[in-house]
């Protein structure tokens, strides 16, 4: 029994360094990830085929940041990114581009976004400093 105490600590020990290896990789690829999906939010509109491969990288994308945000501690952003992928996956799975209204609607999630990344971003830097 009290070796699988040991186990456990020693498991335990090397978890959060490894969590915050994943949170320093996720903070350093977001500023540039959410420019280029605000940058493409203009191809995104439309029936035509050009509009489908946009929407699909940036469904991707938010995709990939609601699976890890909450997990490694940004509840807020992983909320924030699963309403912006609530809004796409449709679009997505039909392989269509979006509506007007569908795209204003994504760049005000993707504004609010922004902001639950920064403020949890901001925590996390006071945190290790």
């Amino acid at each position: 029994m009290r070796e699988a105490s040991v186990q456990s600590t020693a498991v335990e020990g090397q978890f959060e360094p490894r969590i915050e290896i994943v949170r320093k990789r996720l903070a350093a690829k977001f500023a540039d990830r959410m420019q280029q999906t605000i940058a493409a939010l203009p191809q995104m509109i439309g029936d035509d085929t050009a509009s489908v491969e946009p929407v699909a990288k940036a469904y991707r994308w938010l995709h990939e940041i609601c699976g890890i945000a909450s997990t490694i501690g940004f509840p807020s952003m992983g909320q924030s990114a699963s309403a912006c992928d609530a809004l796409l996956i449709e679009p997505y799975r039909t392989k269509r581009g979006l509506s007007g209204a569908e795209l204003e609607q994504l760049s005000e999630r993707l504004k609010l976004l922004r902001l639950a990344a920064r403020a949890e971003m901001k925590i996390l830097e006071s945190n290790q400093g």
